[in-house]
């Protein structure tokens, strides 16, 4: 992970009224995203994932989407993005995301899933998709996110979130904690 740590290092603090935002290729697409980078993070990705019986990767409609579409083309396992849009459809699920409509589709029950994300913050937007999981049936095998921040105020996940790296992100800079 030695890209990884260096990376976030390099990336740019953006102050916003007191909170300190990590501007990061992974979560944020800027700077620009080295390939090199992105194959030591679906590297990384594939070995601390438990993938033996994943059937779909799932991920919101964030910059998440780049690492887990990589994650899905290595891995040969089907990827479903969830849509902060309605589609009408059969088998769709909505639920509340932080105070926003999310659509969930093409996970059946008894599928096992990948819930991958690129960064964790608080872990509002993992503990709404694993309770949408659960309410459609799935079995939630996994759930991996790149970065996790360590300094914000975490919610109660009913499932252990791995991560790449952990980090705390203060007016003083980025301190990497694993």
């Amino acid at each position: 992970m030695d890209a990884l740590r260096r990376s976030v290092h390099e990336a740019p603090l953006i102050e916003d009224d007191g909170y300190h935002y990590l501007v990061h290729p992974i979560s944020n697409g800027i700077p620009t995203l080295d390939p090199h980078l992105m194959r030591e993070v679906v590297n990384g990705i594939c070995r601390v994932a438990d993938l033996a019986d994943v059937d779909v990767i799932v991920t919101p409609v964030t910059m998440g989407v780049h690492v887990a579409t990589a994650v899905s083309l290595v891995a040969d396992i089907p990827l479903v993005v969830i849509r902060n849009r309605e589609y009408g459809f059969d088998d769709e699920v909505p639920f509340d995301l932080d105070g926003e409509d999310y659509y969930l589709n093409d996970v059946s029950p008894g599928d096992d899933v990948l819930v991958l994300d690129d960064l964790t913050n608080t872990g509002v937007s993992i503990a709404a998709i694993t309770e949408a999981l659960d309410d459609v049936g799935a079995n939630v095998a996994d759930v991996v996110t790149v970065i996790r921040r360590m300094e914000s105020e975490s919610v109660e996940m009913d499932y252990p979130v791995k991560s790449l790296i952990d980090v705390e992100v203060t007016e003083d800079g980025v301190e990497i904690l694993n």
